[in-house]
């Protein structure tokens, strides 16, 4: 008969077997959705999946342009929570409470054009898977099987917000832990966020008022974003620049004018005038003057006898 102690062992390994199992039951029920290719390659790859849930409901599809597509990439952070226990983990040195991009430069290159293409095709049942590789893939050998960082989601479109959904960030099965053996063993991480949440830059774009749609992405809140593409282009966009003031010109009144002297000519004719005027009354005078003289010297007329 099991006793207590036998009993407890064999119901923890249970759960952590069905822990370790859960990947792969994860993956077995999202591959027997329909799915279609859009772009497939050494490095990722980008489809279309049908969603079964029938409230599900996308603007799809939807032309967003590549920038809009980069900046909502770029912009997804993975966050370690800093819980208790993590802070126990920080102070043993096995935990690292970062908060870096998601994707890199060559994941954003590579993921934008397809899943542009894909957003433009789908239609209002369907979401957009993309999966991202560390390494380019090569044929699978007993060194190089299972050793690629897998970063894997999903994304779609609703009204003026684009949804994204983080199920898998830098992770393959049987990753070896980097801590010391001195240090706590951590529980098992079946997809490389069990401590980890799902953040955005700038937060402004962040949309806080969408319902809770965690039946349609089957992820906890701390998976999942909403950015406002159109806010996140507004807070993105640098600020025209400031004209510099320009200086207040001066207003000086111009000096009046000097007087103008009058024509030379008009002058000339004036002067020419009273010239003719003093001539002729000086004739005048000497005629005068004459007469007089000629009447004094003139001998007296004798008077006629009586």
């Amino acid at each position: 008969m099991m006793n207590r102690t036998q009993g407890s062992s064999y119901t923890l390994l249970l759960g952590l077997l069905m822990l370790g199992c859960l990947p792969l039951l994860t993956d077995g029920c999202a591959s027997s959705r329909p799915t279609t290719s859009i772009h497939e390659a050494s490095l990722g790859s980008v489809f279309l999946e049908e969603v079964s849930d029938s409230s599900f409901q996308a603007s799809h599809p939807i032309k967003l342009s590549e920038t809009t597509i980069a900046d909502v990439l770029r912009g997804i952070h993975t966050k370690e929570k800093a819980g208790f226990l993590l802070l126990l983990g920080k102070a043993a040195k096995s935990t690292n409470l970062n908060d870096i991009r998601t994707f890199s430069e060559d994941d954003i290159a590579f993921l934008t054009p397809h899943i542009t293409a894909a957003l433009a095709q789908a239609n209002a049942t369907q979401r957009i898977g993309f999966r991202s590789y560390s390494t380019a893939y090569v044929a699978p050998t007993a060194k190089t099987v299972q050793q690629r960082e897998t970063t894997a989601g999903y994304l779609f479109a609703d009204g003026l917000s684009l949804h994204v959904i983080l199920t898998q960030y830098r992770h393959y099965p049987g990753k070896a832990s980097t801590s010391s053996q001195k240090e706590p063993r951590p529980l098992p991480d079946t997809d490389g966020l069990r401590d980890r949440e799902v953040t955005f830059l700038p937060e402004g774009a962040v949309r806080s008022d969408v319902y809770d749609r965690s039946s349609w992405v089957g992820k906890s809140e701390d998976r999942s974003l909403a950015i406002d593409y159109q806010l996140l282009a507004r807070l993105l966009t640098p600020p025209p620049p400031v004209p510099a003031p320009q200086p207040v010109p001066v207003v000086t009144t111009p000096p009046p004018p000097p007087p103008q002297a009058p024509p030379v000519v008009k002058q000339d004719t004036e002067l020419q005038a009273f010239k003719e005027e003093m001539k002729a009354l000086r004739k005048k005078v000497d005629d005068q003057e004459a007469e007089l003289q000629r009447l004094k010297n003139s001998p007296p007329k004798k008077k006629p006898a009586p």
